[in-house]
């Protein structure tokens, strides 16, 4: 019991320092290469064609004013396929959901926001 509340005290000065937040990116950006860099490259910047359909450029200036910002609507987006009006993404964006679950889905969103700065 004593290591399990040493442990939750350490977790929390953790956090409090960036410790964990460095480690949901790195974790984020482990989910990324594996899950993401296929359709949208290691680099975010997308533009891989599938027909009539071409991979987002997660790079874009425009993608968080498109998502007004939230997290929530880029969860669904990654989760569910759905766009900022609820609308199905172009085929082949899959649906994660079952594959992947929304705290990894906060760790690649977590990642991909250092691709911006």
């Amino acid at each position: 019991m004593k290591r399990f509340i040493a442990g939750a005290i350490f977790a929390t000065v953790l956090a409090g320092t960036g410790f964990a937040h460095a480690n949901t990116v790195a974790t984020g950006k482990a989910l990324y290469m594996a899950h993401c860099s296929g359709c949208h490259r290691a680099n975010g910047a997308g533009g891989v064609h599938f027909g009539k359909a071409v991979s987002a450029n997660l790079r874009a200036p425009g993608l968080e004013t498109t998502y007004h910002h939230s997290t929530k609507l880029l969860v669904r987006a990654i989760l569910d396929a759905r766009d900022e009006d609820g609308d199905r993404l172009d085929q082949p964006m899959p649906a994660w959901k079952g594959r992947l679950t929304k705290v990894q889905a906060l760790d690649i969103i977590a990642y991909l926001k250092t691709l911006h700065s």
